[in-house]
């Protein structure tokens, strides 16, 4: 059998760091790739962003809910107190103004009714 000659130690270590940094380099080649791709994904997005702003579109939406959400608020708060003399049973300015004026019939009918009477008696 015929023996093949062995290399140096430090040949077949220079081999070795030779093929491991051929496969960092095109690691570190893809890594870069990636990092280029996601950069111009990420300036497109804030170029787009940057857009949105300028136009002012976003702006006023929010201007809009915040209007209508002022408005149902204060509608809220306006209803508050008539609920509240609700559930405590407390009859509003609405409700005496409506016995009132309840109260002023029934006061003609009974006069009407009595003055109607009075010639029978």
């Amino acid at each position: 059998m015929k023996q093949t000659p062995k290399k140096a130690v430090t040949a077949v270590a220079a081999e070795r760091l030779t093929e491991g940094l051929g496969v960092a380099r095109k690691q570190l080649l893809q890594v870069e790739k990636d990092i280029v791709t996601e950069a111009r994904k990420q300036r497109r997005s804030l170029e787009k962003m940057l857009a949105r702003v300028r136009s002012g579109d976003d702006l006023k939406v929010i201007e809009k809910r915040i209007a209508t959400t002022a408005t149902d608020l204060q509608k809220r708060v306006r209803s508050m107190p008539r609920e509240v003399l609700g559930v405590l049973g407390v009859a509003t300015s609405d409700d005496v103004a409506k016995l009132s004026k309840n109260l002023t019939k029934l006061s003609k009918r009974v006069e009407d009714l009595s003055k109607a009477r009075q010639p029978f008696a």
